[in-house]
């Protein structure tokens, strides 16, 4: 493995190790909650978290991918970064609080008044964090933001569940949502000191980025938050609820996984000119993120009705459907994630905004079309109809970059998914059981030692295919080196007190 290549494994480790402890922590706050709080409360503050993310998502600038493309960081660059950001948050901000009462009034909820304006407190947080942490990234150094993202999840689960079992109420999800932010401006700070000063000197360098950008961040923010939208209008705050809850936990994998390499892998692609190069990396990137998520978000459809069971108890056992088809459709999104951070390290955004818009031209009609129709249910059917429409155009696109033919994509993908046939075979042989089980300790015995098992079973599936094709460079390389040091260093330990 080369050096780069090496700097991006370990960099990936911390940044995957820091994601998994923090979606965790997340779900862990995520079953107590459930537990304290209603289907109707989860509601509530998911159509205010919505207009929040439509909101962030349309007004996103990618400063650090920004700040990734230069050599050298002048405080310009930073003092200008700084600034948009901090325009950006203010302008967030603004509009949360001026959509406040039009959207109370919209669902016929004046809590939401209250709520929009509370939750607008996270985004001015966010937009002053120390634009000096990419310093680190740069240098494949992930270890502070382990440390950020492990300060953050633990004060917002004290403050979310704190608020939650003493009010009873939806303000401890409120609360919990801007406690974090808080505390990630002042770690920013601590980690990586600089005095921000405003200026706009350096607007240029980041002009085009955000140009093409800004389409793609505004198509994706409608593309997967319209559902959620469209939901308590129809249907109720419940099924939103529900709706909420099941896409929050099949999500985990992809924001453990997906989310921490693509960093690690911008400045990867960055530091790679070689087409040839550039091919084998972008392959070995869509296969490891796939070998990485994938066997959860298997085990996590198969066994979703005692899963939900154990997690949050038997009230939210109607949604086991709904989340098993949005796992489903997780997995499908995992190959089409690694396109857009190659389009955006060879200044090819305007791509992403073409597979946002081809995205965005199906899925909204065919959204409202089965929302209105069939409930939650049309929900699951029109994402999992725009994520397929997305990885098509993600083939074409990929294709075009850098000349991988679709065919050859499709065989990375498959090929990672190929060790999950044993532990699906073994998942639906202990299913059954599994439904039959009363909740208590020995269902969460049973659906724990099962995914451990079933997890087991891939790897070692996994890892054979791997032997017998001719061991090739890549995730389960580096899965092998970890055991073989981890091994070595047991071994040095018995022989030291021996």
């Amino acid at each position: 493995m080369t050096a780069i290549g090496h700097k991006i494994a370990t960099a990936s480790l911390w940044s995957v190790g820091g994601k998994l402890i923090a979606r965790l922590i997340d779900f862990f706050s995520l079953l107590l909650l459930a537990r304290l709080l209603t289907p109707e409360d989860f509601g509530l503050v998911a159509i205010a978290v919505s207009i929040l993310v439509i909101v962030e998502t349309v007004l996103e600038l990618p400063l650090t991918q920004a700040l990734l493309r230069h050599e050298t960081l002048t405080d310009d660059l930073l003092d200008t970064a700084f600034t948009l950001s901090l325009i950006r948050g203010g302008i967030i901000a603004a509009l949360l609080l001026s959509l406040a009462w039009p959207v109370a009034y919209f669902y016929d909820e004046p809590r939401l008044l209250p709520l929009m304006a509370t939750l607008s407190l996270a985004p001015a947080m966010r937009s002053l964090v120390s634009p000096r942490m990419v310093v680190f990234m740069r240098a494949f150094d992930f270890k502070r933001e382990f440390a950020i993202d492990l300060m953050v999840k633990l004060a917002s689960l004290i403050a979310a569940v704190g608020v939650a079992a003493t009010t009873r109420s939806y303000w401890g999800l409120a609360i919990g949502s801007v406690t974090g932010p808080c505390l990630a401006l002042v770690a920013s700070y601590v980690f990586a000191p600089m005095r921000p000063r405003l200026g706009l000197r350096e607007w240029q360098s980041f002009r085009d980025i955000i140009g093409w950008n800004s389409v793609s961040q505004v198509l994706m923010s409608f593309n997967w938050q319209l559902d959620r939208l469209l939901l308590p209008r129809f249907t109720g705050l419940s099924a939103l609820g529900a709706f909420s809850v099941a896409d929050s936990i099949a999500g985990i994998p992809h924001q453990v996984f997906v989310g921490p390499l693509l960093r690690p892998l911008i400045a990867g692609f960055a530091r790679v000119d070689e087409g040839q190069k550039r091919i084998l990396a972008y392959l070995k990137a869509t296969h490891a993120v796939t070998l990485a998520a994938a066997p959860v978000l298997m085990i996590l459809t198969v066994l979703a009705e005692p899963m939900l069971r154990v997690a949050v108890g038997d009230q939210w056992t109607f949604a086991a459907p709904v989340f098993q088809g949005l796992c489903i459709v997780s997995i499908l999104t995992l190959p089409s994630a690694i396109m857009p951070p190659l389009a955006m390290v060879l200044d090819q955004t305007r791509l992403v905004a073409l597979r946002m818009f081809v995205e965005f031209a199906l899925r909204v009609p065919i959204t409202v079309l089965l929302v209105v129709k069939f409930g939650l249910e049309g929900a699951v059917a029109a994402r999992s109809i725009g994520v397929a429409v997305a990885y098509l155009t993600s083939l074409l696109i990929v294709r075009r970059l850098i000349g991988v033919a679709i065919w050859v994509q499709l065989a990375t993908f498959l090929r990672a998914l190929l060790p999950g046939v044993p532990m699906l075979m073994f998942l639906f042989m202990v299913q059954p059981w599994l439904s039959d089980l009363p909740a208590g300790l020995g269902l969460l015995f049973a659906v724990g030692s099962s995914g451990i098992a079933a997890l087991a079973l891939f790897w070692l599936a996994a890892l054979a295919f791997w032997h017998v094709s001719e061991r090739p460079s890549g995730l389960e390389w580096i899965v092998i080196q970890k055991i073989e040091a981890g091994r070595q260093r047991l071994t040095g330990m018995t022989e030291q007190s021996s």
